[in-house]
């Protein structure tokens, strides 16, 4: 499958590395599973529709699945899950509502409507403690950057802004933002030139960016592991 200009595209190996989760998870969420005798769909559209090769998300995608894995980490049921997407869906009026710009900008309010009644004991425990959107979903919209239609960019090294996914760039995939050159490639380099100096002199990008790109590139392994 081809991504699209503009959207990102992502495999669901390459999204559920970025996102540290399973692939298995994540398809299971973008393609729906059978479980207890009982048919759940996908919790929402992805931006691509899926075909005989498998699924394909696009960048929003991507940001929605950030968004469920940190809930789903604080042990929040994806039946609850499933009613707050539900519940945003038609408050924001968007398929995708966690990566809206209304939901960045008014989210904690949004938030608070969409778990009223909910009462499923964890998530009431984590509303009690400081409440969930303040610690669980605001630290995952942390390094995004918003436009009119949603979120935009995503810069992956906490705090920098030196690697990016961007899915206007390369499709999505994570780039050095100057000189563009992806993070993959960069690790591909500095195996080939023995060193990260070395690397740097022949190919005349700044040690600290190559760097950076590695620093990314090990974060990826690391959460593969986990």
């Amino acid at each position: 499958m081809e991504g699209e200009y503009g959207i990102g595209a992502y495999t669901a190996l390459e999204a559920s590395r970025m996102v540290g989760m399973s692939q298995a998870t994540l398809r299971r969420w973008l393609l729906g599973y059978h479980h207890d005798n009982k048919d759940e769909p996908a919790l929402w559209q992805p931006q691509y529709e899926p075909d005989e090769d498998g699924v394909l998300l696009g960048f929003r995608d991507l940001v929605e699945a950030r968004i469920v894995n940190a809930l789903r980490k604080r042990r929040i049921g994806l039946t609850t899950i499933r009613q707050c997407i539900e519940r945003a869906r038609v408050i924001v009026g968007d398929e995708r509502p966690f990566s809206t710009q209304q939901f960045r900008t008014d989210g904690k309010t949004i938030f608070l409507e969409i778990t009223r009644n909910i009462d499923e004991p964890e998530f009431i425990d984590l509303k009690k403690s400081q409440g969930v959107f303040k610690r669980v979903v605001e630290p995952s919209l942390e390094d995004l950057d918003f436009g009119p239609a949603g979120a935009e960019r995503w810069w992956l090294l906490h705090g920098k802004k030196t690697v990016v996914a961007d899915p206007a760039r390369s499709f999505g995939q994570p780039i050095l933002a100057d000189p563009g050159i992806s993070t993959a490639r960069i690790a591909e380099i500095v195996a080939a030139e023995g060193s990260v100096d070395q690397a740097a002199k022949v190919y005349d990008i700044k040690p600290k960016l190559i760097r950076d790109a590695l620093e990314y590139e090990a974060s990826l392994g690391a959460r593969k592991a986990a």
